[in-house]
C-alpha cells in the first residue's frame, strides 16, 4: 500500500520566515545555529497538526484543556504575539503531499492571529488536488461551497468541518479533506527529557508523551511481540557495552511499571540508573515503531555518544526508506552529518539567517554553491563545525547584491 508522503512545507510571514519552503524526503536533517528557526519549522507542523485534532485557532495557538483543567495541548511557542514575521497581520502555511492516487494534494491556510481582544481567525483556506479545486474559502462565504456545514465560523478551520460531513453528492471533496486531515494528524513531536523517560507508567498507556512519558508501558507493549523484542535487544547490544538479554517491567506500590534492563549475567538496571543515552535511544526507536507516519525530533544527538550515532541513523534511514515513514530531526552535531548516507544528505537542510537580518531562510546543503564538490573532497563534519555552510550563504548573498 502506498502511503501519502509530505513533499513540501511553505512558510510565509510565519515567525522568523518571511517566505521559505522546506522540501521533504524520507529522512530530513535540519542544521543551523541557535535562533536560526529550526524549532519554528516544528511549530509550523504542530500548527497544522492542531487543525487535524479539530481545535479552533485560539486553542491551536494557545492551550487546550479538558475537563478537570487537564492540559491536552500546549499550543505554539510564543503564542499569538510571536507568530508572525515582523508583526505582520497574517501568516500562511501550505503543505503539499503525494496522495494515495500518486497525485499532489495542496492545503493552505492564511491566519490572522489577532492581538488584544481580537480572536485568531481564518482569512483564507483552500484545498486542491493537482489542478482540481476542492474548496477555496474566505469567511464568511460558506454558501458558495455548496456544502451544508453548520456551524461554520472564521475561528475554526474549515478542513476538519468538511472531513466530518456525510454527503454523497460531495463525497469527492469530503474524501480529499479526510485524507488531508489524516496526513497532518499522523504526526508526532518529540523533545525527549531524561526525567520523563525514567518515570514509571501504568500498563496499557501506549501513547508516548512529547517528552518521552510512558516509555515503560510503551516498551512493554512492543515487547509483547517476540520479533520486535528481539530486535530491540539486538539494537541495545550494538549501542552500549551492556550485554542486554531481556527487559522487565516491575510494578511499584502504586501499580505503575518501571523499565528494568537485564544483562546476560543476570544483573538488572532500573531505568532510574540507566544512562540518558540508553533511554533516549530506546525512546526514539520505540517512537518510530509506532503507527504514525511523520516524526519530528529535537536535537537527535542529545545524550548519545558520537561514535554510536551511526546506529540510530541506520535504523532511521532503514525505517524511512523501506516503510514509507518520514522523519525530521534537528541537530547541532557535526558528527551526525558524517554518518548520513548520500540519499539522506540530499534532504539535509541548512536553516540560517544572514547577519543583521531577522529573516530565516532554508537551503538544502547539497544546493549550496560549491558544496557538492567540497563534501566529496573534505569531511562534511568539519565543514559544518567550521560554519562553512553559513559562510557560503553569506558570501553568496553578497555576490548576488553586487
Amino acid at each position: 500500500m502506498k502511503y501519502p508522503l509530505l513533499k513540501k512545507l511553505k512558510l510565509r510571514r510565519f515567525k522568523n520566515f518571511e517566505e521559505a519552503e522546506l522540501i521533504l524526503g524520507p529522512l530530513n536533517v535540519l542544521i543551523g545555529t541557535n535562533a536560526s528557526g529550526k524549532s519554528n519549522i516544528r511549530d509550523a507542523f504542530r500548527f497544522l497538526h492542531g487543525i487535524s485534532r479539530g481545535y479552533n485557532l485560539a486553542e491551536i495557538m494557545g492551550e487546550k484543556h479538558v475537563e478537570g483543567g487537564v492540559l491536552q495541548w500546549s499550543g505554539i511557542r510564543g503564542g499569538i504575539r510571536k507568530s508572525t514575521y515582523l508583526q505582520a497581520d497574517t501568516f500562511i502555511l501550505t503543505i503539499e503531499f503525494t496522495n494515495t492516487y500518486e497525485t499532489t494534494t495542496t492545503y493552505s491556510i492564511e491566519t490572522e492571529p489577532g492581538t488584544g481582544i481580537g480572536k485568531p481567525r481564518v482569512v483564507k483556506e483552500f484545498l486542491c488536488v493537482d489542478d482540481m479545486k476542492i474548496f477555496d474559502y474566505a469567511p464568511p462565504d460558506i454558501e458558495s461551497l455548496g456544502l451544508n456545514i453548520r456551524p461554520a465560523t472564521p475561528y475554526q478551520p474549515l478542513l476538519t468541518l468538511i472531513a466530518e460531513q456525510q454527503d454523497r453528492q460531495a463525497q469527492t471533496s469530503i474524501d480529499c479533506a479526510r485524507e488531508t486531515v489524516s496526513v497532518i494528524n499522523s504526526m508526532r513531536f518529540f523533545d525527549l527529557n531524561s526525567d520523563a523517560l525514567c518515570r514509571p507508567s501504568f500498563s496499557g498507556q501506549t501513547i508516548f508523551g512529547d517528552r518521552g512519558e510512558n516509555l515503560s508501558s510503551v516498551l512493554q507493549t512492543i515487547c509483547e511481540d517476540p520479533h520486535m523484542k528481539k530486535a530491540l535487544i539486538e539494537w541495545m547490544r550494538e549501542l552500549t557495552p551492556m550485554d542486554a538479554s531481556d527487559f522487565k517491567f516491575i510494578p511499584d506500590q502504586t501499580g505503575r511499571i518501571l523499565l528494568t534492563l537485564v544483562e546476560e549475567n543476570g544483573q538488572e538496571t532500573l531505568a532510574y540508573s540507566a544512562s540518558e543515552g540508553t533511554l533516549r535511544f530506546l525512546a526514539t526507536i520505540s517512537a518510530i515503531l509506532g503507527p504514525e507516519r511523520f516524526y519530528f525530533f529535537e536535537e537527535l544527538e542529545s545524550g548519545l555518544h558520537p561514535a554510536r550515532l551511526y546506529l540510530l541513523l541506520q535504523i532511521m534511514e532503514q525505517k524511512a526508506h523501506e516503510e514509507g515513514i518520514q522523519i525530521v530531526a534537528t541537530t547541532h552535531s557535526p558528527q551526525l552529518l558524517r554518518f548520513l548516507n548520500k540519499k539522506t544528505i540530499e534532504h539535509a537542510s541548512l536553516i540560517y539567517r544572514l547577519p543583521g537580518t531577522p529573516e530565516g531562510r532554508i537551503m538544502h546543503i547539497a544546493d549550496i554553491p560549491d558544496a557538492q564538490r567540497l563534501m566529496e573532497e573534505q569531511d562534511i563534519a568539519e565543514l559544518h563545525g567550521s560554519g562553512w555552510f553559513e559562510d557560503a550563504m553569506f558570501f553568496t548573498d553578497d555576490a548576488e547584491e553586487i
